[in-house]
């Protein structure tokens, strides 16, 4: 299957830059897969799709701000970038990496953590210091540390933080939400409300990307679903670094998908068989929703509670495990229409 097959024009224009101020008037693309018709809605007329026992199924993993700023002791810049966290945070804590530095970074030196965006350098009862050239032994004790482990390549590390104050300082002072490189901007204070759902949940585990099909709906529109009758089953897969890694392979069948932990639990597990069996809708919020479900979906339809990891690879032709017909018209028609919102949302 070729790559090319894929492409098409875009206008860069159209992305929106920012979100709008209501999440859930953005735009909503409705596909009718079977009559081959498309109507053009907002966001907030995907109620009138839902049904009383119809299934919301959402991604609630939180993102965790993972793009953080520092120096080496010889003062040059460094980008750390976390790729994954685990699904509770304990210290000390050991996490996978990119480090972007302008020369190659040893195994064992330490990163100080430095705030190179934002105006104030004073955070607290800590400092996030701007070098501009080499350590200020002075004030060595000062700085929260980084420590570089292990150099698996291609810019790919092992860090440690080692203290819980030193990692809920960088995590809350210091540390910037990953916006998608499309997007082509600084993330600002704005995005570390914008670029969350509305549902998400610390204790479910941590992303380092939003599932970005859900950030649409309010506690309005939510209020709104209920009060037909509609049911929301939470489920939580934990989006990593591979969501923005593009794929290069010319057959697309080559391409090396990435690795994530997801959860579903007894409780959605048990509901979405139930709606399975009563032949209600099931709406799946978003491709990171789709592939929680299919890798936890045995081969005679049934879904069953898990905690693990998946490198499930979805493209044109794959079989879907739940074959009931509410699944396939939904999943294509709905997936397609929140996906579409995010990226072509700016004439309004």
């Amino acid at each position: 299957m070729e790559l090319d097959l894929f492409d098409y024009k875009f206008d860069e224009k159209l992305i929106a830059k920012y979100p709008l101020k209501n999440r859930d008037e953005a735009r909503l693309l409705a596909v009718d897969v079977k009559n081959f018709k498309m109507e053009h809605r907002k966001f907030y007329d995907i109620k009138d799709y839902i049904d009383k026992n119809d299934v919301v199924v959402v991604n609630n993993s939180f993102v965790k701000k993972a793009r953080i700023f520092g120096r080496r002791l010889t003062g040059g810049k460094v980008e750390i970038f976390i790729t994954e966290f685990p699904f509770k945070i304990s210290f000390p804590l050991r996490l996978n990496a990119l480090l972007k530095s302008h020369k190659t970074i040893k195994e064992g030196e330490e990163i100080l953590i430095t705030e190179e965006n934002q105006g104030n350098e004073n955070r607290g009862d800590k400092t996030c210091v701007k070098l501009n050239a080499g350590l200020n032994s002075a004030k060595y004790d000062d700085y929260i540390k980084v420590i570089v482990l292990k150099n698996h390549g291609n810019g790919n590390y092992d860090i440690l933080i080692n203290k819980k104050e030193d990692g809920d300082f960088i995590f809350n002072k210091c540390a910037e939400i990953p916006l998608p490189p499309y997007l082509k901007r600084q993330a600002k204070e704005i995005d570390e409300t914008y670029y969350q759902t509305i549902y998400a949940d610390d204790s479910s585990g941590f992303s380092v990307a939003a599932p970005t099909a859900g950030l649409h709906f309010t506690d309005n529109l939510i209020n709104k679903i209920n009060g037909k009758g509609g049911i929301f089953a939470e489920v939580s897969l934990n989006i990593g670094l591979g969501t923005f890694m593009p794929v290069r392979e010319k057959d697309i069948r080559k391409h090396n998908i990435h690795q994530e932990t997801y959860t579903i639990s007894e409780k959605t597990a048990r509901l979405i068989n139930k709606t399975l069996e009563s032949n209600n809708k099931i709406i799946i919020t978003g491709t990171s929703s789709v592939r929680c479900l299919e890798s936890c979906m045995d081969n005679s339809g049934i879904l069953i509670p898990a905690e693990k990891s998946t490198s499930l690879y979805i493209y044109p032709g794959y079989k879907f495990k739940i074959n009931k017909k509410s699944y396939n018209k939904l999943s294509s028609a709905k997936i397609i229409s929140i996906y579409y919102d995010l990226r072509l949302n700016r004439h309004r």
